[in-house]
Parts: structure tokens; sequence; C-alpha cells
């Protein structure tokens, strides 16, 4: 993936550390080339210090980001040079925020830099929830749009639920009314949004990847992605799906209940083609592997 970073040297070197030879970081030497940046396609995703840009020029990045869109991380310290800037790019753009200094900056930085949402799959998936979407409370509909825009999130429902100011109970009932599965479907579905171009696109390792979403395994991806996209990390890696048809699985998965019960007998019948051999035991059916088999049989 490429990078186009406006940063002081020291929070430069550490982008580096973060991407850990997964990238490649295009310098940029002042503002003007960063606007200069921004109409070009180069670049998967811009790193950027709100404190080097002033509101002003805050506005006009904002303004191009919504005609040509990509990833932004804000990588800046917690000062009031940056506030203006970093309020008008949280308002309105879908940066993600990284906050030099903090107990979690490594690993919030590797996973904003290395998960960076693919736009155009977010777009497409917004776009088929939107009458989903368009029947939840305000700070909800919110929460949730913003979770598949730039990636990051509640990671868990009781979470979701405290962000969007509504009762546990409220969300689900929400939810439900609105035709979306529940609160934990959602969240895995912006893990994987959030997680498709790292995959699809990049060498950064699948486990690494799993890891960096909180997941304990590859193996855990993985179900998750046969859930909600009927395939694995690596199928996918080799044969990624069109954002379109992407977004349509995922939307599916999402809204529709009684999609989780073919999931399952389509789970049934996978497990039904793996087993290799079958015999008849004293009249009953015995699965058996084929090791077992040819061990029998010596």
């Amino acid at each position: 993936m490429r990078y186009a970073a406006l940063l002081c040297p020291q929070a430069l070197a550490r982008v580096h550390t973060a991407l850990a030879g997964h990238g490649t970081v295009d310098v940029l030497m002042d503002v003007r080339e960063l606007l200069a940046e921004l109409a070009s396609p180069r670049d998967e995703c811009l790193v950027l210090d709100p404190a080097l840009i002033t509101p002003a020029n805050a506005e006009r990045i904002a303004a191009d980001l919504a005609e040509f869109p990509r990833a932004v991380v804000a990588f800046s310290s917690v000062s009031t040079v940056a506030l203006e800037s970093a309020v008008i790019l949280a308002q309105r753009t879908a940066a993600r925020f990284v906050f030099r200094g903090t107990p979690n900056e490594r690993s919030a930085l590797e996973r904003a830099l290395l998960l960076t949402p693919d736009s155009a799959l977010g777009t497409a998936l917004l776009s088929a929830l939107e009458s989903h979407l368009g029947n939840l409370p305000t700070g909800l509909r919110v929460r949730l749009t913003s979770m598949f825009r730039n990636g990051d999130g509640p990671s868990s429902p009781d979470a979701l639920a405290a962000a969007s100011a509504l009762a546990r109970r409220s969300l689900d009932r929400y939810l439900a009314d609105a035709g979306l599965v529940s609160a934990r479907r959602l969240i895995e579905a912006a893990r994987i949004t959030s997680a498709y171009r790292a995959i699809t696109t990049s060498r950064t390792p699948l486990g690494h990847i799993a890891a960096m979403l909180g997941y304990k395994s590859r193996r855990t991806l993985d179900a998750q992605l046969t859930l909600l996209l009927d395939t694995t990390s690596s199928k996918l890696r080799t044969i990624p799906l069109s954002y379109s048809e992407a977004a349509e699985r995922l939307a599916l998965r999402v809204t529709a209940r009684e999609t989780q019960l073919q999931r399952e007998s389509r789970h049934l019948q996978r497990v039904a083609n793996d087993v290799t051999s079958l015999k008849l035991v004293g009249g009953s059916p015995h699965t058996r592997p084929v090791r077992h088999a040819a061990f029998g049989d010596r």
C-alpha cells in the first residue's frame, strides 16, 4: 500500500516503524504538496498532523476528500495548536485519529495504518443498508455509519449502546425494528470491512491481520469471513470479491435472520462433503476418515 504523509520527523519515524515494511510512504514537504496530492489517485491513505495545517486548509482538505475519497489517519499530539483543524477533520471526514504519547499509541497507529478502510466498499455497503439505517435513532445511525466508513468503533454491543447513548435493551429493539440482525453481527461486519483492503491488496500476514482485529487466531478470522462473506482469508486474498459483491453479501448477512439458518445448512453440507468414507457397521452408518479405513484394510 502507498501512503502520503505530512508529519514532523519524529512522527514520520513512528509511522515507518508501525508499517514495518508493509507499505510505501511518500513524504510531503508542505501543505502545498499535500493539497496537490489530494487530486492524485496514487496514494491509498493520507497521514497528516492537524497541527501542521490551518483551519482554512483543513476545510479545503475536507472538501477535496469528499470529491476524491481515501483513507485518512490524523496522527497528532494532544495540543491546542491542532484542536481547531482536528475538529474540522473529525466533523467533515472519516479520518481515524491517533494521538501521540498515549499508552496504546503504537498498536492504535499500526491498526489505523494497516487496516485502512476501503472507501469504495464502505460506500457500497452503506448504500445497501440505507433503508435500514434510516430507521434508527440519529445517534446510533451516525455511530454505525462512522464504523463502516473509517473502520473504527465500539468492539462490543454494550460499548455500542453506550457510545450511542442508548440502553442495552433499547439498542436491540431499535436494531430489530430496523430489520438488522444484531449489534454483534454489525460490529463483526465493520471489522471485516476495515480489514478488507489489508486482506486483498497488502502483504501483511493474515495471522497479524487477525490479531489487529482482536481475534485470537486466523481461524477465528476465517470463521467470521465464512459467516459474512462465504469465503476464507486465503481465498479472499487469492480471488478478491468485487466491491459490489462483497457489499451485497455483507448487507444480506446483517439484515436477513433467515440467512443464518441457510448458512448453518451449508456448513453442515460442507462437513458432510469433507467425510472421505462412509461404512456400514452392524447396519448403522459410521463415518471414518480415509486414514482409518486404510489402516483397517491392511
